[in-house]
C-alpha cells in the first residue's frame, strides 16, 4: 500500500518556471498547469473555458468571466491561462478556512484522487494521477459519448490504451463529470470536471507528440 500523499504539504506554492528547451512532450507532462495550458491549443481549452465560465451556481467574487483578461483576449485562451489556473486551483482551495492563496493544482488533483480511493504517493506526477482517475472511470464503465472519436481514435493510433491501462475503453467520455464528484457540492463537481478535461487532452495530446518525435527520430 502505498504512503499517503501529504495533501497539506501541497496546498500551497508554484512549480519553478519551465525551461525553455522543453519540447511538447515535456511540457504536457509537467506538474505546472500553466506549462501544460500554453502546450493545449485552442480547441483542447474551449471545453475547459465552456466549464468554467458557464457554471450557474455561487463562484468567487472576480471569476475567469469577469476578468479584464478574459473580456479583452477576443477568444484568445492563451491569453489568460494564468487565471484560467487560478481559478481551477481556486475552486480546490475555497472550501479552506483560508483560500486566499489557492492551493497547487497538484494537491487539487491529489484530493480528487483521494476522494476516489485512487491511492497516490508523494512521488507520483500530476499527469499519472490524472491516468489513474481516467482508468478508475473506464474501470467503473462510466461511460458517455462526448469524446469517442478523439480519445479512442489516439488510444488506435498512439497505444493510449496501455498509458491509461484500460482494455476497451469504447464510448468514453472522459469530459462528463464523475459521478462521486457531482455528489460532492460545487467545488469538486467543477475541478472533477476540469480535472478530467484536462486529463482527457494531455493525454491525447501526449500521445500525439510522443509519435512526432519518434517519427523525427527515426
Amino acid at each position: 500500500m502505498p504512503a499517503p500523499l501529504d495533501l497539506d504539504g501541497l496546498a500551497k506554492g508554484a512549480a519553478p518556471p519551465p525551461s525553455q528547451a522543453m519540447s511538447r512532450a515535456e511540457r504536457l507532462e509537467s506538474d505546472d498547469l500553466t506549462v501544460v495550458l500554453g502546450a493545449f491549443g485552442r480547441s483542447e481549452l474551449d471545453p475547459l473555458v465552456k466549464i468554467l465560465v458557464e457554471k450557474d451556481f455561487i463562484t468567487k467574487t472576480k471569476p475567469l468571466k469577469d476578468s479584464d483578461a478574459y473580456k479583452t483576449g477576443g477568444g484568445d485562451h492563451h491569453r489568460y491561462i494564468p487565471q484560467i489556473a487560478e481559478e481551477i486551483r481556486w475552486w480546490g482551495s475555497h472550501d479552506l478556512k483560508d483560500a486566499s492563496e489557492p492551493r497547487s493544482y497538484r494537491a487539487v488533483v491529489a484530493e480528487l484522487c483521494e476522494k476516489a480511493e485512487i491511492p497516490v504517493t508523494d512521488t507520483t506526477s500530476v499527469f499519472d494521477m490524472e491516468r489513474l482517475m481516467v482508468k478508475k472511470r473506464v474501470d467503473a464503465g462510466e461511460m458517455g459519448g462526448s469524446t469517442v472519436g478523439t480519445v479512442v481514435g489516439a488510444a488506435a493510433k498512439f497505444g493510449i490504451l496501455r498509458l491509461i491501462g484500460a482494455a476497451n475503453p469504447v464510448g468514453l467520455g472522459i469530459t462528463a463529470a464523475w459521478t462521486l464528484w457531482d455528489m460532492m457540492g460545487p467545488n469538486h463537481k467543477m475541478t472533477g470536471q476540469c480535472v478530467m478535461a484536462i486529463a482527457e487532452a494531455r493525454m491525447r495530446l501526449w500521445c500525439a507528440a510522443m509519435a512526432d518525435e519518434m517519427e523525427v527520430v527515426g
